[in-house]
């Protein structure tokens, strides 16, 4: 028979447990095996150690199976099952002050990319706006408000409408039809943080030659949807 010896001594890691039992298995029940052969084989002693022999190896894989599947991470090495640890206990970590000034610098420049891309945008809206010709009614109540607004756009020059034509019926902007669609959901948000519930459109036949007319007469062709603006 094949001796197999174990050194205690040079079992340094939990996962060499599993080689020594397999060498174990081997070693019982050959010895069992051996034994029984020995005996008469119609003793009982013979029966049971053949039996003892056989069952070992499904009582074996039972516990391997056990081992590498709830018991997983106590069979790593030390420094892997130390970090194992340090994940499910509450043991304070030791973080370097490099890592902490790295993490507090990441954080300030993600902050200030925010801050600029927010200023960007308002500047981009701005812009845009800003290159369209507008008129205001001289008879509606926030005349003031609105070329105060349209001032801080950046709009160079706002006429004056309606002088003679009384206030209108409702609060209504005009819009050129031809202007892009992103262009005419920027006015109507506009139009309505200055009031204005309603719109409609300049078509290409009218002679006006202003692309937003604040205070229209007229019916308007709709009514401005805040939350369908924003998704936009």
């Amino acid at each position: 028979m094949e001796k197999h010896n174990i050194s205690p001594d040079r079992i340094t890691k939990p996962i060499q447990l599993l080689g020594a039992w397999l060498v174990g298995l081997l070693t019982i029940d050959t010895a069992f095996l051996m034994a029984a052969a020995k005996m008469d084989l119609n003793s009982w002693q013979s029966g049971a150690l053949t039996i003892a022999a056989i069952l070992n190896v499904p009582i074996f894989i039972g516990a391997l199976f056990l081992l590498q599947t709830k018991f997983r991470p106590e069979l790593q090495e030390d420094s892997y099952y130390s970090t194992y640890l340090n994940s499910r206990t509450n043991e304070i970590m030791k973080v370097s002050k490099i890592d902490i000034l790295h993490d507090q610098l990441n954080s300030k420049i993600q902050l200030l990319e925010n801050k600029l891309s927010k200023i960007n945008n308002n500047d981009e809206e701005n812009s845009s706006l800003s290159t369209l010709s507008y008129a205001v009614n001289a008879n509606i109540n926030n005349q003031n408000e609105i070329e105060s607004k349209l001032a801080e756009l950046g709009v160079p020059a706002i006429r004056t409408f309606g002088v003679n034509g009384g206030e209108p019926e409702n609060l209504i902007v005009a819009i050129a039809e031809n202007l892009p669609k992103n262009t005419v959901n920027e006015i109507l948000l506009l139009a309505k943080e200055l009031g204005f519930e309603h719109f409609s459109y300049i078509e290409h036949f009218e002679d006006i030659e202003e692309d937003v007319l604040f205070g229209a007469y007229g019916k308007p062709d709709g009514k401005i949807m805040l939350k369908a603006l924003k998704a936009a």
